[in-house]
């Protein structure tokens, strides 16, 4: 069933750059990262900023205002870590929003099964509509909170990778997911140019939550040069 949208002028976002200017930054944005997208991907991608930009209109699912900072901030961001996540793994986007990085790992990644969850009702919706207009296969969505006196009723079997980028408090956040990760299993933080020094004064807490601290990689967000850090957090308890 199609979910209407009032129409609302708030949190316009500007399309300033066509189509196909925009199908070049994903495509030579992808490609620095080691990704190739088909053209089917690349539409479906032009399909959820479409989605995007209509239903924020109606409610605030991302304060960036034009399509080329979407593309790069949140879409190509999205796909930072895809080179590192194995392609069996069930991952797990803890406080998804607006699909982020969930649903750009999923399009670009397509037999990848993904579950989202937030505890916005209204992004949940938001989710659902994208993955039904999208045509996406081996996803789950769900209205869920997991971090310190999160509630319990939210079951779902272990995943392999629990990913976020809305990171709360890192060691109430390291408790919530503990439950649903096997041993072995990693919790991935993507943060920014300071991720390593914010996570280094963590250490001895994160192993007192029986999570083992890995290297962390460092990388380069495409076109702006921005440092962008991933935190791998591996369950050895």
């Amino acid at each position: 069933m199609q979910v209407m949208i009032p129409k609302t002028e708030k949190h316009k976002i500007q399309q300033d750059i066509s189509p196909e200017e925009a199908k070049c930054l994903l495509v030579q944005g992808a490609e620095s990262l080691g990704i190739a997208l088909s053209r089917h991907q690349l539409g479906q991608f032009m399909e959820y900023i479409d989605l995007l930009c209509k239903w924020n209109r109606h409610i605030n699912l991302t304060g960036l205002r034009s399509w080329r900072e979407i593309i790069i901030k949140h879409f190509l961001d999205s796909l930072t870590p895809l080179p590192y996540l194995p392609k069996e793994a069930r991952i797990l986007d803890l406080g998804s929003g607006a699909g982020f990085p969930g649903l750009p790992i999923k399009i670009a990644r397509p037999t990848q099964q993904v579950t989202l969850i937030d505890a916005s009702a209204k992004k949940i919706s938001f989710l659902k509509e994208v993955a039904r207009h999208l045509n996406l296969h081996f996803i789950s969505i769900h209205q869920a909170f997991l971090g310190k006196g999160s509630p319990s009723w939210f079951k779902a079997d272990p995943f392999e990778i629990i990913i976020s980028r809305a990171v709360g408090k890192i060691t109430d956040l390291l408790f919530g997911v503990s439950p649903y990760l096997p041993d072995r299993g990693q919790l991935v933080l993507m943060k920014g140019r300071q991720g390593v020094e914010e996570i280094s004064a963590l250490t001895a807490e994160i192993k007192g939550k029986g999570f083992r601290l890995e290297e962390p990689i460092v990388l380069t967000l495409p076109f702006l040069e921005q440092k962008r850090t991933l935190i791998f957090l591996t369950k050895v308890e």
